[in-house]
């Protein structure tokens, strides 16, 4: 079997349910109540027919098209990934036009990574591009193309260069965060910038104010539906529904690029390609317009998906209460102990939606402010107090994400789980804390802290999922491929639409990867379609 055949094989198969599919998010509950088990799915029935968004639509009739604007590159999608596509190709005196169904710009989050910034030279950081990728690579096990890791290590600061003279040019301050320690087990680099503050919308907001100066148009409110391709097989042009519900064809001289964002709000997608995206309690980041509308265009003229299966999500502990990201005891709701807590946020995501439910705690005692420093340095980790974790911790408790009790019988009884065994895998764990060995996980011994000074605390280790990083397959010139792994020409694919580049987790070694890796590829599929 040719290894084209092994690849669709192995998709048909997996789209077919041999892999479990994860429950629906349940949101927390009220102070003293047990978080709901969410329950896990039966797997996905062999079918005689695929996933229905498989199915290719009717082809949008020439007669039902309204109008028809004419560009050299047409992208889809304004999130920073199409904004600086449009940038790119507009600045370069290309013909430009760039659609969105929203009614703005999408942005979330903040976080934007370099690795040889202006500002990380002028601070001293000068971190390795093939040392980067090596580490990213090994997050990934092999399993991804590293020549588009490459392109992003080698491109990204520069172009952030470029950004960070935008926003001096209009009073806007770039913000530095992160964790410089690039030697330890899990490296981490601070690779952070932010522009204005923890709101990537000011960033996005710069991207399209350049872009339109140099003349690209913007249609807001339209939503692209279809793809076209031409008799030798070239993708032509875009048919999108305009806010009046009329369709509209956007010719595409050049190339058709596309920049829609991930699928992180269709279940069904969810259900096919990555499961475990649907293991956690809340989706906090995904616009609701991320429905895969790209991927399934692509899909639909013959695009293959990444080989990789399953697709990789980027779940993190956001909402959960204070110190849930800190390496204290962790207990599932049987009470027991299950892992070495000194992991990385999404390695935690990992070992949580393995136990029963889905479901974990961390807990700690009244003696938790002189155990933090002990706690090492990672993302997300708290290391000493300060009035921002107190009124946290006053939040967490009110809306029941944090409990609080004087004696583990009960604390066990808020949390819904077995008093005498949370009581023996405490009793354990002061065992191991007494000793300063963890023999149990092996975790660092000085992370091991006695749990014996009433009041007792149980942190739920809320699960939220912020994307899914998985797209169609798209070679390093971001060139998307079809299911016999041939160019498709003329369309192209930037930001979480294009596949390939992460594997099992995201690495927050490299905190703001995935918003860094929007607008290098936006810049580099542009500079692409543009020869």
């Amino acid at each position: 079997m040719s290894r084209k055949n092994k690849i669709n094989q192995s998709r048909r198969d997996f789209l077919k349910g041999t892999l479990v599919a994860g429950g629906a998010g349940l949101a927390l509950g009220v102070a003293g109540c047990t978080p709901k088990v969410v329950e896990t799915q039966a797997p996905i029935e062999a079918a005689s027919s695929a996933p229905s968004f498989l199915t290719p639509p009717a082809p949008i009739k020439d007669a039902d098209i309204k109008g028809t604007q004419d560009a050299d590159i047409v992208v889809v999608g304004a999130g920073v990934a199409g904004l600086m596509a449009a940038y790119t190709a507009a600045k370069a005196g290309v013909k430009t036009i760039l659609i969105e169904k929203s009614e703005k710009f999408n942005a979330r989050g903040g976080h934007n990574a370099a690795l040889r910034s202006k500002i990380q030279l002028e601070e001293g950081l000068d971190y390795d591009p093939v040392r980067v990728v090596r580490e990213l690579t090994k997050w990934g096990s092999n399993n991804v193309d590293v020549s588009q890791i490459m392109a992003w290590a080698t491109n990204c600061s520069p172009i952030i260069d470029e950004l960070i003279d935008m926003a001096t040019a209009q009073d806007i301050k770039v913000m530095r965060w992160g964790n410089d320690v690039p030697d330890q087990f899990y490296p981490e680099y601070k690779t952070v910038h932010m522009f204005g503050g923890m709101d990537q919308s000011i960033l996005a907001g710069m991207l399209e104010g350049a872009a339109k100066s140099s003349g690209a148009v913007f249609y807001y409110s339209t939503a692209a539906e279809q793809l076209v391709k031409d008799a030798k097989g070239r993708v032509t042009a875009v048919i999108a529904k305009d806010a009046q519900g009329a369709y509209q064809k956007f010719n595409a001289k050049k190339a058709v690029i596309l920049c829609t964002g991930d699928y992180g709000n269709d279940p069904e997608m969810i259900k096919a390609y990555c499961p475990r995206a649907g293991e956690v309690d809340l989706n906090v980041y995904a616009p609701p317009v991320n429905t895969g509308d790209g991927h399934k265009m692509g899909l639909w003229i013959g695009a293959a998906m990444q080989p990789q299966l399953p697709h990789t999500p980027m779940v993190h502990n956001l909402g959960a209460a204070p110190f849930s990201g800190n390496p204290f005891l962790r207990i599932n709701l049987e009470g027991k102990r299950y892992e070495n807590e000194d992991v990385p946020i999404p390695s935690m995501a990992n070992s949580a939606q393995l136990q029963p439910g889905h479901k974990t705690w961390t807990i700690y005692d009244s003696t938790f402010e002189e155990d933090l420093p002990k706690m090492g340095i990672s993302f997300s980790r708290t290391n000493a107090m300060s009035d921002y974790t107190r009124s946290g911790m006053e939040s967490a408790l009110e809306s029941g994400s944090l409990i609080k009790a004087d004696t583990l019988d009960d604390l066990a009884a808020k949390m819904g789980v077995p008093a005498d065994a949370l009581k023996a895998t405490i009793t354990r764990y002061n065992e191991l804390a007494a000793k300063g060995v963890d023999e149990d996980f092996g975790k660092n011994g000085e992370m091991v802290t006695a749990i014996d000074t009433p009041p007792f605390y149980a942190a739920y280790n809320s699960l939220a999922l912020l994307v899914v990083l998985g797209g169609l397959d798209v070679n390093s010139n971001f060139q998307v491929r079809d299911t016999n792994h041939q160019v498709i020409p003329g369309l192209f694919a930037a930001g979480n639409v294009a596949g390939n580049f992460f594997a099992n987790d995201y690495p927050v070694i490299v905190p703001g990867l995935s918003h860094s890796r929007a607008w290098t590829t936006g810049r580099l599929a542009a500079l692409e379609a543009i020869k």
